[in-house]
């Protein structure tokens, strides 16, 4: 059931670029954003199933993996995500990063273990965390994932953490749906949601599993009636 796409990688042809540093800042939840002290991004862009990928990484491991239309839509999104830092377009040997993602959009269930380092608050790390334990080809939905987090009125600010994830596929967010069973939002496209979905239907395992049981301050907490603008929310659905 493989989806063919082109083995060719084409950087975008734009300089390196490095944002307007930022002053901290609290997220929405009241957490102060983690702080890499290694300013350098590196990414590649090139075809996926899916349209046109866009992976980053720092020394540390993976940071971004985007899908868009445009190349250069791609670069101001991971610039924006990830401001004050020095982005390059010259990730060292693409391929280690784009093999895996495209086999497993081609069909095979291939382990994308891949060292991570998105950045975010101590809530979305908790909520990126959680959202790995989801096996290949099941969801849970928004409310279920607050109430596993020991607080089912933090609906929405779970959904805010999906929105946030800078890292697609390898922090499966696309298996987080709403409660009535609709797909309720994905910043990368609905379309894609439901692509994956279908995808991975065809590699569900058997036997049943839960999420690990919070511990201390990994609690769902609620989003302040006036969030700052520094998130996104037109990533998720305002009713997950």
């Amino acid at each position: 059931m493989g989806i063919g796409y082109s083995t060719q990688y084409n950087e975008a042809r734009v300089k390196p670029t490095t944002a307007s540093r930022p002053v901290p800042r609290l997220s929405v939840l009241g957490e102060y954003v983690e702080v890499d002290h290694n300013p350098q991004i590196a990414y590649h862009i090139g075809d996926s199933p899916l349209g046109r990928l866009l992976i980053a990484a720092t020394e540390k491991g993976l940071c971004g993996l985007m899908w868009g239309d445009r190349d250069q839509a791609l670069v101001e999104a991971l610039s924006r995500r990830f401001r004050g830092r020095t982005l390059h377009p010259g990730l060292e040997k693409p391929q280690r990063w784009f093999e895996p993602v495209n086999r497993f959009l081609g069909g095979e269930p291939v382990a994308l273990s891949f060292p991570l380092s998105p950045g975010g608050t101590l809530f979305q790390r908790t909520v990126w965390g959680r959202i790995q334990e989801i096996p290949t080809g099941r969801t849970l939905t928004y409310a279920g994932l607050a109430t596993a987090l020991g607080n089912p009125d933090g609906v929405r600010a779970v959904a805010g953490a999906c929105a946030a994830n800078p890292v697609a596929l390898v922090i499966p967010c696309h298996r987080v749906i709403r409660s009535d069973g609709g797909l309720g939002g994905y910043r990368w496209g609905l379309h894609r949601k439901q692509r994956l979905l279908s995808l991975e239907a065809t590699m569900a395992g058997e036997g049943s599993w839960k999420l690990t049981a919070p511990a201390g301050p990994e609690r769902a907490q609620t989003v302040p009636r006036h969030p700052l603008p520094e998130q996104d929310s037109g990533w998720e659905s305002d009713n997950p």
